[in-house]
C-alpha cells in the first residue's frame, strides 16, 4: 500500500553540529527507513533538515522505485545520483536549498523523471551549480527561486526550454535567466527578475495572467505583443515601471483587469517620470474593466498615472485605490486631486463617501449607457 514517508534530522543535526567542523550532518540511521519505504511502496517522500545540509547516501535502490509520486529534499547534500536510473512515477519534485556534486547532478536528477509535471528550485550558497537547465516536455509547472546573495557573488544561470508549462514562477534577484522558444500553453506567469535582459519576455507572448516585477534597466522587447494577456499585475518598485507599464498596456491588445503594486523596497530618492503615451492604448479604449492600485501615494507621477488610467478607460467597471496613508486629510487631498483632474473627461460622477472605510464612487449620469450596458463604479479605499 503507498506511504509517505518524512525524514527529519532536526536531532541529527543538532548532535552532530559539534563534531563536524564543516557543518556537514549524515543520517545513516535514515537509510534503513528508505529501505522500508521501497519495500512498501513509498508515494511521498520527504527529507528535511533544519539546521544544517546534511549529507544523504541515497540506496541505490530509491532510484529504481516505481511508486515514488512525491519527493521533496530540504537543505539536503546531494552527492551520489547514479548516472543511470528512472523515477518512473515521479510527478512532484522539490529542491530546496539543494547541495549538489555539480552541474551534471542536477541535471541528471530532474532529466531521469520521464512524466515529472511540477517542479520546484530554490539556489543556496555553495551548491556546486551554475547553470540549472530544465528540459523536460512532461513539464507543466515551474518554480524557480535565487534569492539569497553569495559573498563572494556565484550568479547562476537558469536555461528553460519546457513547451509544456501552463505556470511558471521565477523569483531571481542574483542570476540571469534564459528562456528558449515560445511557451504556446503558458496559463500563468510570475516574473521577478534583476537581471537586464527582458527579452525573456519574448516568450510570454501566450500568457493569460502575468505578474511582472523587473530590474530599473529592463526594456521592453521590441515587437513583442501578449495577445492572450487578460490580467496584469505590475510591481512599482523600480524607476522604470512606468515605461514598462506603457509597453505593457500598448502590446496587451485584449487586457482586462490591471493591478498596480508595490512589493518591494525603494530607494528614498527615486528618478521616476511619466511621458503620456501619444496614441491611447487598445486594451483602455475597448477591453479594461477592472483597475486596483494598492499602496497608492499619491506622489505627482502616480497621481499622472491614475488620472490617464481614469481618463482613458472607457470600459472601466471598477476600480480600487488603496491610499498609503494614515491621514484622512491626506486622503482627502487624494480624492480631491484625482477628482478635478478628471472631472472633465470621465463620463461619470465621482463621489467620496463616508463610511467606516473612506470610499470614492463613480456613478454614471442618471439614464445614460457608456460604452455599452456596464455599471461603472470606482472605491478609492484605505487599506
Amino acid at each position: 500500500m503507498p506511504m509517505l514517508l518524512e525524514v527529519f534530522s532536526e536531532e541529527d543535526s543538532y548532535e552532530d553540529k559539534e563534531a563536524n567542523d564543516n557543518h556537514i550532518t549524515t543520517v545513516p540511521r535514515s537509510v534503513y527507513g528508505f529501505r522500508i519505504a521501497v519495500d512498501r511502496f513509498v508515494r511521498d517522500l520527504k527529507i528535511s533538515f533544519y539546521y544544517d545540509h546534511g549529507l544523504v547516501s541515497l540506496p541505490s535502490r530509491l532510484f529504481r522505485c516505481e511508486t515514488l509520486e512525491t519527493l521533496e529534499l530540504n537543505r539536503v547534500i546531494l552527492l551520489d545520483v547514479p548516472s543511470q536510473f528512472t523515477f518512473c512515477s515521479l510527478v512532484k519534485l522539490r529542491l530546496l536549498s539543494v547541495i549538489y556534486s555539480d552541474d551534471e547532478s542536477f541535471s541528471s536528477l530532474i532529466s531521469n523523471c520521464p512524466v515529472l509535471e511540477e517542479l520546484a528550485v530554490e539556489t543556496c550558497p555553495q551548491d556546486n551549480v551554475v547553470t540549472f537547465t530544465v528540459d523536460l516536455p512532461s513539464l507543466k509547472s515551474l518554480s524557480v527561486g535565487n534569492t539569497v546573495r553569495e559573498n563572494p557573488p556565484n550568479d547562476h544561470l537558469f536555461v528553460i526550454h519546457s513547451h509544456s508549462l501552463k505556470r511558471l514562477s521565477i523569483v531571481d534577484y542574483f542570476g540571469e535567466l534564459d528562456l528558449i522558444g515560445n511557451l504556446p500553453k503558458l496559463v500563468e506567469a510570475n516574473l521577478q527578475s534583476m537581471s537586464y535582459h527582458a527579452n525573456v519576455l519574448e516568450s510570454f507572448t501566450f500568457v493569460k495572467r502575468f505578474y511582472v516585477c523587473l530590474a530599473d534597466k529592463a526594456r521592453y522587447p521590441h515587437g513583442t505583443v501578449l495577445f492572450q494577456l487578460v490580467c496584469l499585475e505590475l510591481c512599482s518598485c523600480d524607476d522604470s515601471w512606468t515605461s514598462m507599464l506603457v509597453s505593457l498596456l500598448h502590446h496587451s491588445p485584449k487586457l482586462q483587469a490591471l493591478k498596480l503594486v508595490q512589493d518591494h523596497g525603494m530607494p528614498a530618492e527615486r528618478k521616476v517620470r511619466w511621458i503620456q503615451p501619444r496614441h491611447v492604448p487598445e486594451c483602455l479604449l475597448l477591453h479594461l474593466k477592472r483597475f486596483e492600485w494598492r499602496d497608492y501615494e499619491g506622489t505627482k507621477v502616480k497621481k499622472e498615472v491614475a488620472i490617464y488610467i481614469l481618463n482613458n478607460a472607457k470600459r472601466l467597471v471598477s476600480a480600487t485605490i488603496y491610499p498609503f496613508s494614515v491621514s484622512l486629510v491626506r486622503k482627502r487631498k487624494m480624492f480631491e486631486e484625482v477628482e478635478i483632474a478628471t472631472r472633465s473627461l470621465r463620463a461619470f460622477k465621482l463621489v467620496r463617501k463616508h463610511q467606516i472605510f473612506e470610499e470614492f464612487e463613480i456613478l454614471q449620469p442618471e439614464g445614460q449607457k457608456h460604452m455599452g450596458a456596464y455599471n461603472e463604479k470606482l472605491i478609492v479605499q484605505e487599506s
